[in-house]
């Protein structure tokens, strides 16, 4: 007989976390699961921010905000009204998790240690009742609309299959292959990843010596090509 839960969750990471604890806060008593299939769940709020977590961002206006994503601007202009900046200073807050604003507008614990954040999210989860699962890699989810039953049935790599009466996907974006696989056999129309944040390996002498050299505003533009942009560019080694 296959495990029934209220919601579960495929993805440790911020996101899977902070949706365990809104529906289990929200609903006391709300059977709650977070499956991560590597054996150690918010890896990458652990790195973020160079071991710092950059939590937000301060720009306080949702509106403003949506346009620092250009290819979703439209679709987060709902979500950030409903829950923006101000909001997730405010979260952090409550649970203890005091912030601080940056010269460059970057958000941090003031600890600037990532741990901070991880800790905060675990331990509202735990207060919360969510369980945690690691080194549970999902590999299959199936609607099941029969009665008394409806919901889904995941497969489990090497486990027995769960249940669950809903099921929030967390797997983060679509250039993991195992999360879009699972948002596409459930009817999801994905759209093809692109570079975010990116660097550019040039072996060029003319900029020997200047690592770590950093420029405000500046325009790259790749030759023989209708790409540029401009920002903020940073010399490494």
């Amino acid at each position: 007989m296959s495990e029934t839960w209220d919601l579960i969750i495929v993805g440790g990471g911020a996101a899977g976390f902070y949706g365990a604890i809104t529906c289990a806060e929200a609903r006391p008593g709300t059977r709650v699961l977070i499956l991560e299939k590597s054996p150690r769940v918010l890896q990458k709020v652990k790195i973020s921010g160079g071991g710092r977590c950059n939590v937000t961002h301060d720009c306080l206006d949702p509106t403003r905000m949506a346009t620092f994503y250009p290819r979703g601007h439209r679709a987060l202009l709902g979500p950030l009204h409903r829950f923006g900046v101000r909001d997730t200073i405010r979260w952090f807050k409550a649970r203890g998790v005091q912030l601080k604003t940056e010269s460059d507008g970057r958000i941090f614990p003031i600890t600037d240690d990532s741990a901070t954040i991880i800790d905060c999210l675990e331990d509202a989860a735990k207060k919360a009742g969510v369980e945690i699962r690691t080194s549970t890699a999902v590999h299959g989810i199936s609607p099941i609309n029969s009665a008394p039953f409806n919901g889904f049935e995941l497969a489990i790599h090497g486990k027995d299959p769960l249940r669950a009466r809903k099921v929030l996907l967390a797997t983060g974006g679509t250039r993991a292959a195992s999360g879009a696989s699972l948002a596409r056999t459930l009817g999801h129309a994905l759209i093809p990843a692109v570079p975010s944040l990116f660097t550019f390996n040039i072996d060029d002498p003319r900029i020997d010596g200047l690592a770590g050299v950093s420029v405000e505003n500046a325009k790259a533009r790749v030759q023989d090509e209708k790409l540029s942009t401009g920002g903020p560019i940073l010399i490494t080694h």
